[in-house]
């Protein structure tokens, strides 16, 4: 074997250090792009529709927080796709970050991590005029927009509903707990579209149901638990046993 000569040596050993210095590196940017890739889980709390009364001459806070169970780095976004309420009622909004006068249509909250929640906050005032009101809102992953949930806010006063105005269709379900397959009559006067959403406010099932007719979902592939069925302004509550 012939010796290598001292300065070919260093050559190498530079070669060398250098290739593995810019695997080192490549290797960091992709973990960093894959980290930066993955949407991270939230989930609202209590959950995706809060129905509260709120009472006459005061000023009401009414509260969906997000949860983050990972505790990593969170920063969500949201927009405002509905608002009906009396005229005279008085609603901001608050996030996780900034109090509004009214309602904007977007924003963006501050990150959070461990076990810190954001949230929006609606501040009601309805003075002393009765009625009810039905905010949507759209919350999503900032950089990651696919990841979204729907939350909802039915509000209303003493001796009124919490749906806003009539729905337009009248979807009876049953049954009620359901455990293989779930029945969603109409029993109105109008074409329904009920939506089947998850406790954490992702739709998983929409329908389109004629006035006086009736449709079948199979649920026995879903994991038990609380769901929701929205047709309209209308929201009820439905448990998936196991």
């Amino acid at each position: 074997m012939f010796p290598i000569p001292l300065n070919l040596r260093g050559y190498l050993l530079c070669c060398r250090k250098t290739d593995g210095m810019r695997f080192i590196s490549v290797l960091l940017l992709l973990l960093f792009w894959a980290d930066s890739a993955i949407a991270q889980t939230f989930f609202p709390l209590p959950g995706p529709v809060l129905e509260k009364e709120v009472a006459f001459g005061q000023a009401n806070e009414c509260y969906i927080f997000f949860d983050n169970p990972s505790g990593d780095t969170l920063q969500l976004r949201w927009r405002s796709f509905s608002v009906s309420k009396p005229e005279d009622w008085i609603v901001d909004l608050c996030d996780y970050g900034l109090c509004y006068a009214g309602i904007p249509p977007n924003g963006t909250m501050n990150p959070v991590y461990d076990t810190i929640q954001p949230y929006l906050k609606l501040i009601v005032q309805p003075g002393t005029s009765p009625g009810s009101a039905w905010l949507w809102f759209r919350v999503f992953e900032k950089d990651h927009e696919e990841n979204a949930v729907d939350v909802y806010f039915s509000l209303y006063t003493p001796g009124t509903t919490g749906v806003a105005e009539p729905p337009v269709s009248k979807i009876d379900i049953f049954p009620n707990p359901a455990f293989d397959v779930l029945f969603l009559e109409n029993n109105g006067t109008k074409h329904g579209w009920p939506t089947l959403m998850n406790a954490a406010g992702q739709q998983l099932y929409k329908l389109a149901i004629p006035a006086g007719e009736q449709a079948m979902v199979d649920v026995s592939a879903w994991p038990g638990g609380i769901y929701y069925v929205m047709d309209g302004r209308r929201v009820q509550q439905i448990l998936i046993q196991r």
